[in-house]
């Protein structure tokens, strides 16, 4: 006996198109589509997920607005939080900042000799990957840094960078989408982010030097509006 092919409904095939495509959901969220010109435009994709021959375009248009009406709604409460939060965030700069990155089994027998050279470091974050350890420090201590981890075990070092320390409230943890609006801003302007940290209530982007100055101030100037 041959396996039924599993369907699906109008409306589901039509949300998970939509949510396949970022620009469209920017789109729907900005109130600014053509429901009739979309869903021709999808007719092809919902028939292949329905798995049927033939759907009426008025079927998929009504599927659009109801699916479209729900993400409004959703994204109008979902922006006021991120809003506040950032809204409630202050910003602070740091500046010639390293980042280093090593193989694993490179610092695993040397953590404990490293933390005692980084202990009193302006600026020091470590992050373990599934093969690496990166190392984000301070300028002034890169020299114990090698002297502990070993030039010939440095696997990438990337000099003049500056780290943005967005500090919000204790909030951020559970509200999805305030680094994702973050990065967005930035990417838009073409600035390139070389690391993310996230640490509790602190956010750190790592830019490079030449960026810092603009990162920071797109970034400010967002939260002093959302203040106002």
């Amino acid at each position: 006996m041959e396996d039924k092919v599993k369907t699906i409904s109008v409306a589901e095939a039509v949300r998970r198109i939509i949510l396949m495509h970022p620009t469209l959901l920017d789109a729907i969220k900005m109130n600014v589509i053509n429901y009739s010109a979309l869903a021709e435009r999808i007719y092809p994709e919902v028939l292949e997920a329905t798995g049927r021959n033939r759907i009426s375009l008025e079927a998929i248009k009504m599927a659009l607005i109801r699916f479209s009406e729900d993400i409004k709604r959703k994204h109008k409460i979902l922006e006021k939080m991120i809003k506040d939060v950032i809204s409630e965030s202050v910003l602070e700069l740091k500046s010639d900042i390293i980042v280093l990155t090593t193989k694993q089994e490179t610092l695993m027998d040397k953590l404990d000799k490293l933390m005692e050279n980084v202990v009193r470091a302006r600026f020091f974050q470590l992050t373990q990957g599934l093969r690496t350890f990166t190392l984000i420090f301070d300028k002034r201590i890169l020299g114990k840094i090698l002297k502990t981890i070993g030039e010939e075990n440095i696997e990438i070092l990337i000099d003049n960078q500056s780290a943005i320390i967005l500090v919000s409230p204790k909030t951020v943890i559970e509200v999805p989408g305030v680094i994702a609006y973050m990065t967005s801003l930035l990417a838009r302007r073409g600035i390139n982010i070389t690391q993310i940290i996230s640490c509790h209530e602190d956010t750190i982007l790592i830019v490079d030097r030449e960026d810092a100055s603009k990162a920071f101030s797109l970034i400010e100037d967002i939260i002093f509006k959302l203040r106002s």
